[in-house]
């Protein structure tokens, strides 16, 4: 299959500035535009989103936003394939970038650093237009129709978008080094509840909820002014940046862009139910908070923290992640996602465990170098993450050595 655009797309796209046409193929039977801005491609993206199979973090305002706080410091160029098919209706949007580091570009994933999943938008029926088989094909259009770059790293990719085959999987694919895990929450809470937890898990942490109502009055509180919604994140960033901390852990909040991309995208959203935000309070004290994403009846718990030093005894974590699942149970969520990572308490709470997958190539020698290198990080990576002696011995030490 090969890859072109001709003047079947819509009116305006490819002719518009920073948005690129590639020349049709006579036997091309799918076509592209090629946008390096985000205005180009908003008006199309936003009506493909309501209906194309997708994560949470594909959605335009997650990736303008990202870019606006994070990918514009980081030196990434906007490569935004849109493909459609005949017809002039899309059939996929794939919001690449490429990246420099140093003297090396790599073609990567919008959204570096936030998202926990990676892949294109599909079109309902994708594989009905595009094959089993053919996207190989098409994927090395898209790639030659890019910008000159050294390095493809696609990380985080899981086999399945929605009720989607994910078609990078056709290609050449590895491992990466972590995992996601999510539960269905099923219709009532306290059934779930009683199911996930036995009766002396449920006891202790009735015990726990006892003890914090005698230091005083609990409230499950969701901001309702901006300005709440500002401080309730602010103090959920200083106990994530406190725990990040002590652990020796790479503090991503701390980075330049990030705590301001968390808040710039719960004041965007949050009204209109994209983003939950909400914290445990103690007699006034705020003890413990949540950041997520709502997206088609699915939510992402994305940042979490406590105030492990002062209420750590009393499991204010998990009350609060119990409480965000019972609202989520009754605002109808049927999924609840742990995202990526294999912490052990995500196994108390999820039957559903996802891979999730690289896709590495070289494009010149430089590209070859860094392949190299970004290979072995990533297998020794893995090999510690997934090996239990290995991960409790690193844990340990860095805690030991870079806790703060």
């Amino acid at each position: 299959m090969s890859l072109g655009f001709d003047e079947t797309a819509p009116p305006g796209v490819g002719k518009r500035q920073n948005a690129r046409r590639v020349p049709l193929d006579e036997r091309a039977s799918v076509l592209l535009s090629v946008h390096t801005e985000f205005s180009t491609v908003e008006a199309i993206w936003r009506q493909f989103e309501k209906t194309a199979d997708c994560f949470a973090f594909q959605g335009f305002d997650f990736l303008e936003t990202w870019y606006e706080h994070i990918g514009v410091r980081d030196n990434f160029e906007i490569q935004i394939v849109v493909a459609w098919d005949i017809s002039a209706k899309p059939l996929m949007i794939l919001p690449l970038g490429i990246e420099t580091s140093g003297f090396v570009r790599s073609l990567t994933w919008l959204g570096k650093g936030v998202a926990d999943y990676n892949a294109p938008l599909l079109a309902p029926g994708f594989t009905d237009r595009v094959a089993p088989g053919e996207f190989s094909r098409v994927w090395d259009d898209i790639v030659a129709a890019l910008p000159s770059h050294d390095l493809i790293e696609l990380l985080y990719q899981p086999a399945e978008i929605e009720r989607q085959a994910n078609p990078f999987m056709e290609l050449a694919t590895e491992l990466n080094a972590s995992g996601a895990h999510m539960t269905m929450l099923g219709v009532d809470f306290d059934a779930y509840y009683k199911e996930k937890r036995n009766a002396k898990a449920r006891s202790h942490l009735r015990n726990r909820r006892k003890k914090l109502e005698a230091l005083g009055e609990i409230a499950f509180v969701q901001p309702d002014t901006e300005e709440e919604l500002y401080l309730s994140i602010e103090k959920l960033v200083e106990l994530k940046t406190a725990s990040l901390n002590a652990m020796g852990a790479k503090n991503f909040l701390m980075q330049p862009g990030y705590e301001s991309f968390y808040t710039s995208l719960a004041t965007k959203l949050t009204n209109i139910g994209g983003v939950h935000v909400s914290h445990l309070e103690v007699g006034g004290e705020y003890v413990a908070g949540i950041w997520g994403l709502v997206h088609k009846q699915r939510f992402y718990y994305l940042l979490a923290s406590y105030d492990g030093p002062t209420y750590g005894s009393y499991k204010p974590g998990v009350q609060a992640l119990v409480e965000t699942m019972r609202w989520a149970t009754g605002q109808g969520i049927k999924t609840f996602d742990f995202t990526v990572g294999d912490e052990s308490y995500k196994s108390k709470w999820c039957e559903i465990h996802i891979d999730l997958h690289n896709h590495l190539a070289a494009k010149t020698f430089r590209g070859s170098i860094a392949l190299l290198k970004t290979r072995l990080f990533l297998s020794a990576k893995r090999k510690i993450k997934q090996t239990p002696v290995l991960w409790d011995s690193f844990t340990k030490l860095r805690s030991r050595f870079l806790a703060r």
